[in-house]
């Protein structure tokens, strides 16, 4: 499933770049980049569902988050390595249209000076194209996955019935 996601996320992200959604029409693409983490919430859903269909309906709650965990953390590693890769070979001009973008936002909404230097600090953690960054990204894809596939693990775990039917006639 990880693997799943993170095709779609590559896709997705390239079909972003060639509307023009991370370039030069952030407007769109502020809301557009939201779609492949809500995507890679739902493969980690059907990896646990998946994991209780094989297993014949019956997944206990520490397998199913083990199973959502694992296709988590790989997904965050791979999503990470994509967007390293994205921002820094692909459209290295990412973080600079973005600021540009945000910092034109807040000039608009006349944003004081605390608020532009809070934005300006949000964009180099969340896209600054520095290693924390990405470490960072890898970090919250994962934690966010991992609360998924916890919620995942409660809701489809399902005992296997061990009690013996009745003998007597």
């Amino acid at each position: 499933m990880a693997i799943m996601a993170i095709t779609f996320t590559l896709v997705w992200t390239l079909f972003e770049h060639f509307m023009g959604y991370n370039t030069n029409r952030h407007d769109i693409g502020q809301y557009s980049r939201l779609v492949p983490a809500f995507v890679f919430y739902f493969f980690v859903f059907r990896a646990v569902w998946l994991q209780r269909k094989q297993d014949g309906g019956v997944i206990n709650f520490a397998k199913g988050l083990k199973i959502g965990a694992a296709t988590a953390v790989l997904y965050g590693l791979l999503a990470a390595l994509w967007f390293a890769a994205y921002a820094e070979i692909i459209n290295p001009k990412y973080a600079s249209t973005l600021k540009t973008f945000e910092l034109q936002k807040l000039e608009n909404a006349h944003a004081g000076p605390e608020q532009v230097a809070s934005k300006l600090k949000e964009l180099e953690l969340s896209s600054g194209g520095s290693f924390l960054s990405y470490f960072l990204l890898f970090v919250f894809m994962t934690f966010f996955g991992c609360a998924v596939a916890l919620a995942s693990a409660f809701l489809l775990r399902k005992k296997q019935n061990t009690s013996i039917p009745n003998s007597n006639p």
